[in-house]
């Protein structure tokens, strides 16, 4: 008798559960967090290099269009900004940023051991620093599950003020994030899903915009 309330009531939660995810608003927006149309919306996202996240909040179900590459520049007070957060943590070398950015734990980076992702490989070090003088900045939101990401090597810092977060990630774009930033100010991001071998492109890409 117990073990066939224990199901009906199983039952019971999830179908509330069900029933109040379905009674939600479905909303979307684009890459400007602009409320669009569901056509709209679909329309863009057949498009090749588009992606979205998904959030469900206390009164919506919200889609949010993005470009896993952007590109864009730091006005001055933005780059000083970023250089002064990043300057207490290591002297500025005045070529290239290169900064990792961890999230937070998500479903996509969720780990139960060392990680093998081929960003922390000794040979992606060596080439960044043959391509260019450049500082690497190993940057964290949130530290749960930081221990699998070699943290006595890449000594993850906290973005303090959410100063890196504000400039270049406006959301939590899924596993992990990177930006590159040439000594003008421009940057290519990669939001979610990347390698080394997109870190070594961008920094190609700026440093054939520089020369």
């Amino acid at each position: 008798m117990k073990n066939t309330f224990r199901y009906l009531f199983t039952f019971l939660l999830v179908s509330f559960q069900s029933l109040n995810a379905q009674s939600k608003v479905e909303s979307f927006y684009n890459y400007d967090f602009q409320k669009i149309s569901k056509e709209k919306f679909d329309s863009i996202a057949d498009l090749r290099g588009y992606s979205y996240n998904q959030f469900e909040t206390e009164d919506q179900i919200a889609n949010i269009l993005y470009q896993p590459t952007t590109k864009g520049k730091l006005n001055s007070e933005e780059y000083d900004s970023l250089k002064k957060m990043l300057s207490k943590i290591a002297p500025l070398k005045n070529e290239f940023i290169i900064i990792i950015y961890y999230p937070g734990k998500d479903k996509c980076n969720k780990q139960n051991a060392r990680s093998g992702w081929n960003i922390f490989d000794r040979d992606f070090k060596e080439e960044v620093n043959r391509l260019s003088i450049n500082n690497v900045f190993w940057i964290y939101k949130n530290n749960e599950d930081l221990k699998y990401y070699y943290p006595r090597t890449s000594k993850w810092q906290k973005d303090e003020n959410a100063v890196i977060e504000k400039l270049f990630f406006k959301m939590h774009y899924p596993c992990f994030s990177s930006t590159t930033i040439d000594k003008n100010g421009n940057y290519i991001s990669k939001l979610g899903e990347f390698g080394k071998q997109h870190v070594i492109q961008n920094i190609k890409e700026l440093n054939n915009n520089i020369h």
